[in-house]
């Protein structure tokens, strides 16, 4: 494939999310911003679509999907800090699979079955024969081999880590028993995890990273020199402050030590007990936030967060927060409600897709008055 480039400023994108990712001052917010163009002003030539043959096959067939990724890069402007990416996703949490869990294909995700009964007996060791291991690496360098020529990057999958992979596997309410029952092998399974974690993500990260060695992680576009990850603990709404300093924050802040370019997914009004123990992560670099499902009225651009918020940026931790669910004219108005209400500096905004006249007014504004 001849050389296709898609996206125009990419030294300056890198240095923007490295600035923001390590507590630096950027010029503006980070935007993932993208434009969508007309047909008749395609970049590269149309590609075949073939229909997917059933649920596994949308999910894994890198030749059907990078089909469609490139119709949609074709008549895409990347503006901002948004990148052309593509992936092969097993689901969120396919370390599971890698251990010993197989995949439930739906609609819109891939769950895994439970395949631990009991702790005896109980190791979690790297297996380099497991199938669903050896298929997400073939993926993988079936992907970057389909990019090559190109300046599209391949996302690191979401691997997941720590108790939300034993939940996975073990079932979240028996989890939480374990807790109080076992608590000693959860803490020795969780170790055992966090070790794998970075073996799995290093086999990874050699395949997918750019010759500069920087690296996305696919989900939230964390993109960065070096190591990048999203990290989380969605079991986290479950427990206590205490469980979760216990059992949890070792392998997060191990985890982080292994990483560059780090985030952490802060999933839902439950989870916000735990934001203190998490903005002591030294090496995390940003609070990606999610509020919960429902109304447009209790999205990001809520007052309800604004405390929230506030804490993280005294912290001088970056702030991630998707606009999308506001549509493109909302979009901009929530994000100009957020600045009046926190300033401008260490956020980062997810906007919907828009028209490229918006979407280049809309740069001009933040260039002009949501200066940091």
């Amino acid at each position: 494939m001849a050389d296709i480039v898609f996206k125009d400023n990419w030294d300056e994108t890198r240095q923007r999310y490295d600035a923001w990712l390590h507590g630096q001052k950027t010029d503006r917010p980070l935007m993932s911003l993208r434009a969508v163009r007309p047909e008749d002003t395609r970049m590269v030539k149309s590609m075949p679509e073939l229909p997917y043959d059933d649920l596994k096959d949308r999910y894994t067939n890198v030749d059907k999907h990078f089909a469609r990724s490139m119709n949609r890069f074709g008549v895409t402007t990347f503006l901002a800090e948004s990148y052309p990416q593509i992936g092969a996703f097993l689901g969120a949490g396919s370390m599971a699979l890698y251990l010993g869990s197989d995949p439930v294909f739906a609609d819109d995700t891939i769950w895994f079955t439970e395949s631990i009964d009991d702790y005896s007996g109980l190791e979690f060791t790297y297996d380099p024969e497991n199938k669903w291991w050896k298929f997400q690496l073939e993926l993988l360098k079936k992907q970057a081999a389909s990019a090559a020529g190109t300046d599209i990057i391949v996302g690191i999958p979401d691997i997941v880590e720590n108790i939300d992979i034993l939940s996975a596997m073990r079932g979240p309410s028996q989890c939480c028993y374990d807790i109080y029952d076992y608590p000693d092998e959860v803490k020795k399974a969780l170790a055992q995890l966090t070790d794998l974690y970075q073996i799995y993500y290093d086999a990874i990260y050699d395949i997918v990273k750019k010759p500069d060695g920087s690296s996305s992680y696919g989900p939230y576009n964390v993109y960065g020199s070096g190591k990048s990850a999203k990290i989380q603990c969605d079991f986290s709404a479950l427990i206590s402050p205490e469980h979760f300093d216990e059992f949890v924050m070792p392998g997060l802040t191990k985890q982080c030590d292994g990483l560059d370019n780090i985030i952490f997914h802060l999933d839902g009004e439950e989870c916000i007990v735990h934001l203190d123990s998490l903005l002591s992560l030294s090496r995390l670099g940003a609070i990606q936030w999610t509020p919960p499902p429902g109304p447009s009225d209790i999205k990001a651009a809520n007052d309800k967060w604004f405390d929230l918020y506030k804490k993280v940026r005294k912290a001088g931790k970056g702030l991630w927060l998707s606009l999308a669910e506001y549509g493109p004219e909302g979009s901009i108005e929530a994000a100009d409600k957020i600045i009046r209400e926190i300033g401008p500096g260490g956020l980062y905004f997810q906007f919907p897709d828009m028209d490229i006249k918006l979407a280049q007014s809309l740069m001009l504004r933040a260039e002009r008055d949501w200066k940091a």
